[in-house]
């Protein structure tokens, strides 16, 4: 076990180093400022996403795709992430997960329409798409990139399966288990087969049921979610001043800085 956190302390200080954290930031900016800065249109992007249009194309709804994308991204970014950097930069961290947040969404929404507009049918008429296909078939097609379209969109598929049991599965099912576990006092080994049964009923399903079930649940969680936040600020209500004040005084520390990276 030893060894294994070692190799990835180390895969993880070499792909997360401040190289990695200035060319993702490099991005976020240019594509705010070259799509002009959508992520000032919330209510447009909000009326999108939740109107069901029968007429559209696609394996998933709009409020399927929403939900979807929510249900892996509330928890391990939210929550552990959010803690993990506080803990590592103080208060002043959060200032710099606000604006990487804020110019974060340009990455985010340009990976999403790239993939939507480079998917492709397979032969059981089935949609696939993602960043290995816009790589391949969008840089691909650029003059002279064809090979490193190509070399690119297989690098991505084999980080991508190998961050999936790092940051998809390692972290998540640690949380839950630990959590029931320390909470319930359920041992840890049943958790983590009742967690096998149930994401495995979901996943094996494919992408048609997993949209399913996160439009009935995905609700529910983010309104839990918000209460949850809700209450704790209005138990804390007193000293909002002082946390904001924590956090602007804070922010410019080497510590707050690499915590908010």
């Amino acid at each position: 076990m030893e060894t294994i956190n070692d190799f990835f302390a180390a895969a993880s200080s070499l792909l997360w180093g401040w190289p990695m954290i200035i060319l993702l930031l490099g991005t976020h900016v240019f594509l705010t400022i070259r799509l002009r800065c959508p992520q000032l249109r919330l209510l447009t992007a909000i009326r999108l996403s939740i109107r069901r249009d029968k007429d559209a194309s696609g394996d998933v709804s709009q409020f399927g795709a929403l939900a979807t994308a929510l249900a892996a991204t509330i928890g391990t970014g939210n929550i552990a992430g959010v803690a993990a950097a506080i803990c590592i930069g103080g208060p002043g961290a959060v200032l710099w997960m606000w604006i990487a947040a804020f110019l974060g969404m340009m990455t985010n929404f340009s990976e999403n329409v790239l993939g939507i507009l480079y998917r492709k049918k397979n032969e059981n008429g089935e949609w696939r798409g993602g960043a290995m296909y816009y790589l391949r078939d969008g840089l691909g097609a650029k003059k002279g990139c064809k090979t490193v379209g190509a070399v690119l969109a297989v690098l991505f598929s084999v980080f991508c399966l190998l961050a999936s049991f790092g940051s998809g599965n390692m972290s998540q099912v640690n949380s839950m288990v630990s959590n029931v576990n320390t909470a319930f006092g359920i041992p840890k080994i049943a958790v983590g087969i009742f967690l096998v049964i149930a994401i495995g009923a979901v996943i094996i399903g494919g992408l048609k049921r997993v949209a399913t079930i996160t439009e009935k649940i995905v609700p529910f969680m983010v309104i839990l979610y918000f209460v949850g936040a809700f209450v704790i600020i209005i138990m804390n209500a007193g000293q909002i001043p002082a946390i904001f004040a924590a956090i602007f005084k804070g922010a410019f520390s080497v510590e707050a800085v690499a915590g908010g990276g």
